[in-house]
């Protein structure tokens, strides 16, 4: 048997979660919102006992704070004072590096005198100074270039900016392949021994080096068109033009470089040769 009116629509109810999305705040917030809308002020001791409230929060807070900065500034002279003697010492010890190292390149000088007068050749002695030129443990002089490089502005919190060691080695050998007879970074003679490396900054051997740093290089009359034209100083050129860069490049062609001479290195290996063993009867033979 059918109904003349026909099926029943069908009725979907919301579920759980539908009903949720729609109206997330509980029915009852509204109603203590309407309430208290529509009801009474509240009495004038709670909204005083309110501001009071929040008035010795402040007083405390600031205590706190007036506190926390008599500390800090009672500290700071201290921490003030070991400072300067920390920068007073490493002055020191800077000034008795670079003293140590004028006397002894003083008397590296000295022994080349004597051993060239004890020499009696000039042909030998004209030799050896070729020879320390070579390896770097003799002062030169000539012309070259001066390649100048240093950290962006923002080296401290960017690390694009920074100059690496991998850079100031880059543009070293490239100096070399390009026929350059004497190197020096800021001052430091390269020779064969030489490292230039990180570790708390960068080394040049045994010895720091900061930004800026200053590439001499004594060589061929071509040594800087051959090196300003090379595809690494192209290269490094665009480096520095970058936003996420810009670290400071600069490349200058000098006359009468004087570059120091390097400390003698430590012989690891070489002995002063002594007397033969006599040899032995074996207690063979015939």
């Amino acid at each position: 048997m059918t109904s003349d009116q026909g099926p029943k629509p069908r009725v979907y109810q919301a579920d759980f979660l539908t009903a949720l999305f729609r109206e997330p705040l509980d029915p009852a917030y509204a109603q203590a919102a309407e309430k208290r809308r529509d009801g009474p002020p509240p009495p004038r001791w709670r909204l005083l006992t309110r501001k009071g409230i929040a008035l010795v929060v402040l007083v405390v807070i600031g205590f706190l704070f007036a506190v926390a900065y008599r500390q800090v500034a009672r500290d700071a002279p201290e921490r003030e004072k070991v400072r300067n003697g920390l920068i007073t010492r490493i002055n020191e010890q800077k000034e008795n590096t670079s003293r140590l190292a004028a006397e002894a390149e003083g008397l590296q000088a000295d022994v080349s005198m004597l051993r060239d007068l004890a020499l009696q050749d000039p042909d030998q002695a004209r030799e050896l100074r070729q020879l320390e030129a070579a390896t770097g443990v003799s002062k030169v002089t000539g012309d070259g270039l001066v390649v100048r490089l240093s950290d962006g502005p923002d080296a401290a919190t960017n690390d694009k900016a920074q100059i690496l060691d991998y850079d100031l080695q880059q543009l070293v050998n490239m100096l070399w392949y390009f026929g350059a007879e004497a190197i020096s970074i800021n001052g430091r003679r390269l020779t064969s021994v030489s490292a230039i490396r990180k570790g708390g900054g960068i080394y040049v051997g045994d010895f720091p080096v900061a930004s800026p740093y200053e590439i001499s290089a004594i060589g061929p009359p071509d040594l800087y068109d051959q090196f300003n034209k090379s595809l690494t100083v192209q290269i490094y050129r665009d480096l520095a033009q970058r936003p996420e860069h810009r670290f400071g490049l600069k490349i200058t062609k000098r006359d009468d470089l004087v570059l120091p001479a390097a400390l003698l290195p430590e012989l690891r290996y070489a002995k002063v040769p002594g007397p033969s063993p006599s040899p032995t009867p074996s207690g063979g033979g015939k």
